[in-house]
């Protein structure tokens, strides 16, 4: 029997739809009812504020600190600012849900230029996926997780451990890993995103994690040795 050879798009055509048919098959959710502890963690991003300390270490070295404030509309509108002793305004970030975009005013802006959103609502730095939202941002800066999550989970279990939640968007997905009620983990909770690049031929990954003394810490694949790091600050 010969065999067909797949050397033409017009006999790749139908492997290509089944290929795109199967990605995007509708996962199987289901429901989870977490102890008081760990269902705290997840919250509404929208209508929050706050403040925090925050910087940027690269290889162990500080190269960005300052002192942040935040604040998110009900609509999922968000800003974050950062000011002088003295009031004056250095920097300013907006995000706009409905059209999906940032603006900046003040020092260092430029950067947000090679920020762009896709169609499905992941950001993209310099062309590459970030595996996040523009509007989970105020759960982070407050050290939660998306309530949103909860109805995106595929898989939980508990054990020794914690608590261990799968949580699919779209093309990524997301382990959730909550530390046992009075372990003595370094952390309270970690989240890990996965999303695939180059049409699956490699994955990458962000992880966020929440310290017990209440620091938050994100680092991811494609940005190696760049730890972004922030704390609750008491706002004056």
């Amino acid at each position: 029997m010969s065999k067909r050879r797949l050397n033409s798009p017009a006999a790749a055509l139908p492997w290509l739809l089944l290929g795109a048919a199967c990605t995007t098959t509708q996962p199987h959710y289901v429901d989870v009812q977490l102890p008081a502890y760990a269902s705290a963690i997840f919250v509404e991003c929208a209508s929050t504020n706050g403040a925090l300390a925050f910087q940027v270490n690269q290889n162990g070295q500080t190269v960005e600190a300052a002192d942040l404030e935040w604040a998110a509309k009900a609509s999922g509108d968000w800003g974050l600012a950062s000011y002088s002793p003295i009031g004056q305004t250095l920097f300013q970030i907006q995000f706009n849900k409905q059209k999906q975009s940032f603006e900046a005013t003040g020092r260092g802006g430029n950067w947000l230029e090679s920020v762009t959103i896709t169609r499905e609502g992941f950001l993209r730095y310099k062309g590459q996926k970030l595996g996040l939202k523009p509007d989970e941002f105020p759960c982070f800066f407050s050290g939660h997780l998306p309530r949103g999550w909860l109805r995106q989970v595929v898989s939980y279990k508990a054990d020794a451990d914690g608590l261990h939640l799968a949580v699919q968007d779209q093309e990524r997905l997301t382990e959730v890993t909550i530390a046992k009620h009075g372990s003595d983990s370094p952390w309270a909770w970690q989240s890990t995103s996965n999303w695939d690049v180059y049409w699956g031929l490699r994955k990458e990954s962000v992880q966020l994690q929440s310290r017990r003394d209440a620091s938050m810490v994100l680092t991811a694949e494609n940005l190696q040795g760049i730890e972004c790091r922030w704390s609750p600050k008491e706002e004056e």
